[in-house]
């Protein structure tokens, strides 16, 4: 497994904004804005829905990312069985380690947001820093080593399992693909797998070494304070997020999911992480 020490450079510092349409610009642009001044939940929406204008088809809050919150959805999650691979779904409940990095609602393949709002009403008095890792960007690091040259082939060409632990979502793709819409999506999270078959054992190295480039970024690469008040506006498609560790337990921030005329499919109302069932389609 080849990795580059020039992974650091696929993290990002998001540029300060002040509107919602230099905030549509910038990310747009650069993957990532930050904007100051939200004073609660509520204009947090109201701001993504501005900055998303005649493009939204659907806004809303979906996570509280609290510790009380965390203990409740882990607690359901856990009495969940393993799957037929031995694989079982946890949400981790240590806020002292980093968070895997990963695009928002994951588990829903096509119906998950294209664009994200993550608002933060109290941030952890010490440590907690966001991360923002480009995944378009990991890819270009590693092709510039011909040592890596299949590993990239493969998250460009060969589909996989995006789903989670007895959630499947019923259709396969590669980690960078290209939407219907025309934009490139690359995905990351802890239960990416082979598709079960043949060429299972073959193909695990190259999901093994994806997941331990992604990993090299959030670990090197540049963090970032979300102080109260501020939020980051993400391009969900093509950055990975989290937030390294902390102790703080009254630390709190809201996850928005947002989804455009661009999303790939646009879920009919609010997703359930604790139990990730397909969900219906907006239709019109």
């Amino acid at each position: 497994m080849q990795l580059s020490p020039d992974l650091a450079d696929a993290c990002v510092l998001p540029r300060r904004v002040s509107s919602p349409e230099e905030a549509r610009e910038v990310v747009d642009a650069e993957g990532a804005a930050i904007v100051g001044g939200i004073a609660d939940e509520e204009a947090a929406i109201a701001f993504g829905a501005a900055m998303l204008g005649e493009d939204l088809r659907r806004i809303g809050r979906q996570i509280e990312v609290t510790k009380r919150r965390g203990e409740e959805e882990s607690a359901k999650v856990e009495k969940q069985p393993a799957d037929a691979r031995g694989r079982k779904r946890r949400f981790v409940t240590d806020t002292s380690l980093p968070m895997p990095a990963h695009n928002d609602g994951f588990a829903f393949g096509d119906y998950a947001p294209d664009r994200l709002f993550l608002f933060s009403a109290r941030p952890a008095a010490t440590g907690g820093e966001s991360f923002l890792v480009d995944g378009l960007a990991v890819l270009d690091i590693l092709d510039r080593d011909a040592a890596n040259a299949e590993m990239v082939e493969f998250c460009r060409t060969v589909d996989i399992d995006h789903s989670e632990p007895n959630f499947p979502q019923g259709t396969y793709s590669p980690i960078r693909r290209t939407t219907p819409a025309g934009r490139p999506q690359v995905r990351h999270h802890p239960y990416l797998a082979p598709v079960m078959g043949p060429d299972e054992e073959v193909q695990w190295p190259f999901v093994r070494h994806w997941t331990a480039a992604v990993t090299a970024a959030r670990d090197t690469g540049v963090r970032f304070r979300l102080e109260a008040g501020e939020m980051a506006c993400v391009d969900n498609y093509r950055l990975f997020h989290g937030r390294h560790g902390h102790t703080d337990p009254d630390r709190r921030l809201y996850s928005i999911w947002g989804w455009t005329s661009a999303a790939v499919a646009v879920p009919a109302g609010e997703l359930d992480i604790v139990v990730p069932k397909p969900p219906a389609r907006l239709v019109g």
